[in-house]
């Protein structure tokens, strides 16, 4: 069953097209509304940066992978993010610099992951980053090694928890940038996904839903 389903998915999902800022807004913080054109410029200035979301087997259903980060004196410290990073000159694209990230962050085996779709890029006014989030699949559970210095834990969600309706919840949230606001969220047990991350599973979530 889960082979035939996972089959599928990668046969279909780079058929289905992204549907981008439609599907991420139902998941963005209130104050990432605003017109088409200005939620899509991007600012002088801005650094770059991918992430992965890893699609793997894990007791009988796929998993994918977030990470708490450490805390630091940073707009994202402590935050539940996918693993990822800001690109480097040597990289030679975006999908290599979400591989060298998510392997130095997690210790993926980068020959067991196979690209299957890059997402729509996500633009995260805090820390000034333009993000390019791909979708990513390992026919094996990754044997996951953390840095301990940039990831304080490893949060493994089943995907079917992420395509359930009651994983879209709202609920207030404080950060380094902003005091307690009401945001839109993907609630997995006790683990509270917000922001950009929230968003691009927003996309990821509809498209999956699709493949049929």
């Amino acid at each position: 069953m889960l082979m035939d389903y996972t089959a599928l998915l990668i046969s279909k999902i780079g058929e289905i097209p992204t549907p981008g800022l439609k599907a991420q807004l139902k998941m963005a913080p209130p104050q990432r509304f605003g017109t088409k054109e200005t939620l899509l410029k991007i600012p002088k200035g801005v650094r770059y940066a991918a992430v992965m979301m890893l699609l793997y087997p894990k007791n009988g259903a796929l998993h994918f992978c977030l990470i708490q980060r450490t805390t630091y004196n940073g707009q994202h410290s402590g935050q539940i993010s996918f693993p990822g990073g800001k690109k480097e000159e040597f990289d030679v694209d975006f999908w290599a610099t979400a591989m060298r990230e998510t392997k130095e962050e997690v210790g993926i085996d980068d020959a067991n992951v196979t690209c299957l779709k890059q997402l729509s890029p996500t633009y995260i006014p805090p820390s000034n980053f333009h993000v390019y989030p791909y979708l990513a699949y390992s026919a094996s559970r990754p044997n996951f090694i953390l840095e301990k210095g940039e990831v304080a834990e490893l949060l493994e969600i089943p995907l079917r928890d992420l395509l359930e309706k009651k994983s879209m919840q709202e609920g207030p949230i404080t950060a380094s940038y902003t005091s307690e606001v009401v945001v839109p969220m993907f609630v997995f047990d006790s683990c509270q996904v917000w922001g950009a991350t929230a968003m691009i599973l927003a996309e990821a979530r509809e498209m999956i839903l699709l493949v049929k």
